[in-house]
């Protein structure tokens, strides 16, 4: 277990982007576009090299390409592809993208000119593609793209939605077996917060199993909860040895402290290791 835990401040470091507005096809129980709603918008090409001029104005370091997902599970991104050169060539903004199931040719396209992190969902059940996200993919396209995701970019940061479907932990285990068979770079684990969620020992299960097997830097993500639930989920990260937390509350930070934790303030995405730009010690 490391000594180590690095605590994510996201904002305003990081400028998040959907270039499907607030459309997803999937259109998804747990979501209908409500996470996009809050990003800057860029659905055409100029809208989107806009956003990296206003986000380096804004002094982030970051930006991340987003958006609603087709029913076949990508973000529709070919048509954006000179827009995120231009725009990191203009900027020098490091360029992270959660672009789904896509091909292995965009994905070296993109690899070469433009992303140097791909963030990628991986679900391990067919009944909650199928059933619950309404996708027309399958749960072996994520070995495909893992593999090849792992092959192109710098760095390769699977997600883990924990209580995806409806609450339940269904393909959960399977999604960490398939991420730690790729040996990424990073991993975050996300829990829903629907009325939904999955049980706290659950959630603790999945975090174990998690670290146990995934040799990477582990973080919980952005998504996790409200109230006293996301103080558990906090405290559970610091106690099964994650790397990371995004966003966590100060009895979190107090509680890693008391657990003789040697903790770091991170102004990037929670994927990312701490660096001597992005981190600082925290006394």
């Amino acid at each position: 277990m490391s000594p180590k835990i690095a605590f994510y401040r996201i904002s305003p470091s990081v400028f998040p982007v959907s270039v499907t507005g607030s459309r997803c096809d999937l259109d998804c129980p747990h979501c209908r576009g409500r996470y996009l709603s809050g990003m800057y918008k860029a659905t055409m090409p100029p809208d989107l090299l806009r956003a990296f001029m206003s986000a380096k104005r804004q002094g982030a370091r970051r930006i991340l390409i987003t958006g609603g997902f087709t029913r076949s599970g990508a973000l529709p991104i070919e048509g954006m592809v000179c827009a995120i050169e231009e725009g990191k060539r203009r900027t020098g903004l490091a360029v992270s993208m959660h672009a789904g199931i896509i091909g292995a040719d965009l994905m070296e396209r993109i690899a070469k000119g433009c992303v140097d992190t791909i963030l990628l969902d991986v679900i391990g059940s067919q009944e909650t593609i199928s059933c619950y996200l309404g996708g027309a993919w399958n749960v072996r396209d994520y070995e495909r793209a893992l593999r090849d995701a792992r092959r192109c970019f710098k760095l390769l940061a699977p997600h883990v939605l924990i209580g995806i479907d409806r609450g339940r932990v269904v393909g959960e285990f399977k999604a960490i077996d398939m991420i730690a068979a790729a040996n990424p770079g990073a991993c975050a684990l996300l829990v829903m917060t629907d009325s939904k969620a999955p049980g706290q020992e659950e959630v603790r299960e999945v975090m174990r199993y998690a670290r146990k097997k995934i040799n990477a830097h582990l973080t919980l993500g952005c998504m996790r909860g409200r109230g006293k639930e996301r103080l558990a989920y906090e405290v559970d990260a610091v106690d099964t040895g994650l790397d990371g937390i995004a966003n966590p509350s100060q009895e979190a930070v107090e509680y890693a402290k008391e657990a003789g934790k040697e903790v770091f303030v991170v102004n990037d995405c929670c994927v990312h290791a701490p660096n001597p730009i992005s981190a600082y010690p925290l006394s």
